[in-house]
């Protein structure tokens, strides 16, 4: 929770607050009443407890003022995060996800070298020519290294209290040669030179850029590898939750514009703005053109939030729509349909929602789980909601068909599991699920683990009501949700919905025969329907198809109404699109022995 919405929550009830802040002052040893938050008493503090401006508070004495976790902070005399983190407590607010166990890094040792900011420095030189004065080149404790003939400026990165987590080291002759300490953790740099009361926070893409604008006055951090990498957000997410305006400043260029939307996407919209400069690519670049602190004020006020989508010109779209036709030899392709081989006549998209639906029994969750293993081998992160069904027995009929194996072994078990860490996420609810809830835990996902397909199985296993009155308004609703959910994250959503009873079980359902509100299938952008040929067991194969898979929908790809003719291997649980090909192994392992 961030700290714009830590403050509204408090302002619900700024009387209560208010009256605890005084309470904690008391105990503080301040004799103040409705005197200064410094302790002197008079009658100079005031806080609106209603209306409006319910929270705002003002001291006249000192010129203080703020919202209610300003107040908390000098009432307390606590940073911004301690802040943030001590109202949550009182409010009884815990974050959307509870936090995982962190990811191992390697603590590197102290660097070696000088302080590029004392004495002659070839690294201080070739800062100075860039603008920088020795006085940032100290604030920010860069080192001069060398390694044979080459000098290396390297950047220190440091946590809040100082402590050296990760360093970069560039050639100051070669852009080229740069390396950050192996197995540290990705962050960002400049923590320590930030006001820790600040709620503002300039994100650059390099280190001369940060130290350009820290040098122009502005509050300023920089990403570790470029505009394309992003797991600095991951470790450095708790800490950027007590900002609500972060503005990006990533390279003027492609890559930048692409990993700046990226990052505000996942950051949240809401608070970020693009920051640019005239006539340059980057910060640095501006500074040595000859701009003076003052113009990068002027560019950090005309930051702005990212366009609304709905607004745009038909000619912005000219270069998508020549791809379409004319679709470049190595373009990145949206991921296939693939089951034991690639199916082109379908790719998943973002920003869609697709439907599956199917009979009871016919194995329509079965297909869709090994849709998502063919996925993940193609980069796919998702998260999944099963209502129905206890996540290791979920997971045990996953690992079946990741191995191609009935009986797996333990160490091939433990392989996959790794395989899955990243990839594959569960939303641990057994039976029933808040819809509002279950989107609320996706976003969080995509945001801070870049997660981009979610399943929800099903949607009778959410809080949407089936029948009675207001059901249909309510599914809906529910369907607008989703496919609002998956738009504005650029994600894939697969919605398992049940069909209506049919009169026997010799045909897939259609489109139409799915149950509840129509709106279900006509805001969806694609349909599947799963079917299961009732086959007697007992009884000798006639090399018919075991089921089929049906698009009956598809609203932006040219293939429509395609039946997928597949047989299933009862012992790794796949399906596949020859009677004779072999269960595929998605995760390779050299000792795939079944346990004794």
């Amino acid at each position: 929770m961030k700290a714009k919405d830590v403050s509204q929550v408090l302002a619900r009830d700024a009387a209560r607050v208010a009256e605890y802040l005084l309470q904690q002052g008391k105990k503080a040893g301040r004799e103040w009443k409705a005197g200064s938050v410094a302790g002197e008493p008079g009658d100079s503090l005031s806080v609106c407890i209603a209306g409006a401006k319910a929270g705002v508070w003002s001291d006249f004495s000192t010129g203080e003022a703020g919202d209610l976790i300003d107040l908390w902070m000098a009432v307390r005399s606590l940073s911004l995060a301690e802040a943030i983190a001590e109202a949550k407590g009182f409010l009884g607010v815990h974050d959307v996800m509870p936090e995982r166990e962190r990811k191992a890094f390697t603590k590197p040792a102290k660097p070696k070298g000088r302080a590029a900011a004392s004495g002659e420095s070839r690294v201080l030189a070739w800062m100075q020519g860039r603008g920088l004065t020795q006085e940032t080149v100290a604030a920010f404790k860069v080192v001069e290294q060398t390694r044979g003939d080459a000098v290396y400026a390297l950047f220190p990165y440091l946590d809040e209290a100082g402590e050296y987590i990760n360093g970069k080291a560039r050639n100051i002759d070669n852009k080229r040669d740069m390396r950050q300490e192996p197995g540290a953790m990705p962050c960002l740099f400049g923590w320590p030179l930030l006001d820790r009361k600040s709620r503002t926070v300039i994100i650059a893409e390099g280190e001369l850029d940060a130290m350009t604008l820290h040098q122009a006055g502005l509050p300023a951090l920089s990403v570790n590898a470029g505009a394309g990498n992003h797991q600095w957000i991951e470790n450095d997410f708790d800490r950027l939750e007590r900002f609500d305006d972060i503005v990006i400043c990533f390279d003027s260029d492609d890559a930048g514009e692409k990993g700046a939307r990226e990052v505000m996407q996942r950051l949240g919209l809401e608070r970020c703005r693009r920051m640019t400069f005239p006539g340059a690519k980057d910060a640095n670049e501006y500074l040595q053109s000859g701009a003076e602190p003052v113009d990068f004020h002027d560019a950090f006020k005309a930051a702005k939030a990212q366009d609304p989508e709905e607004l745009r010109s038909a000619a912005d779209y000219t270069a998508q729509v020549t791809a379409l036709f004319y679709p470049p030899h190595d373009a990145p392709r949206d991921p296939s349909l693939f089951l034991d081989k690639p199916l082109d006549w379908f790719q998943f998209r973002g920003g869609e929602v697709s439907v599956w639906t199917g009979i009871n029994g016919h194995g329509k969750s079965l297909l869709l789980q090994q849709v998502q293993i063919g996925l993940m081998q193609a980069g796919a992160n998702f998260v999944v909601f099963s209502g129905e069904m206890k996540p290791a027995r979920l997971l045990k009929r996953a690992m079946k068909q990741a191995a191609g194996l009935d009986k797996p072994s333990q160490a091939y078990i433990r392989e996959i599991a790794e395989w899955m860490r990243e990839k594959y996420w569960l939303f641990d609810v057994l039976g029933t699920a808040k819809l509002d809830r279950l989107l609320e835990v996706f976003v969080h996902a995509r945001r801070r683990y870049g997660c981009n397909h979610f399943v929800i199985d099903s949607l009778m296993m959410t809080d949407v009501p089936e029948d009675g009155p207001g059901a249909m308004t309510a599914q809906k609703e529910a369907m607008r949700k989703l496919c609002a959910f998956a738009r504005g994250q650029g994600v894939h959503l697969h919605l398992v919905a049940h069909p209506r009873k049919a009169r026997d079980e010799s045909q897939a359902p259609g489109k139409l025969d799915v149950a509840g509100s129509s709106k279900i299938t006509d805001g969806a952008d694609n349909v599947f329907s799963v079917w299961r040929a009732q086959k007697d067991q007992s009884q000798a194969d006639d090399g018919t198809c075991d089921a089929k898979l049906e698009l009956q929908k598809q609203r932006n790809g040219d293939t429509q109404n395609y039946t997928q003719l597949l047989w299933f291997d009862r012992d790794s649980m796949q399906y596949r699109t020859q009677e004779r090909r072999y269960p595929l192994s998605f995760v390779p392992y050299s000792s795939q022995e079944a346990n004794p």
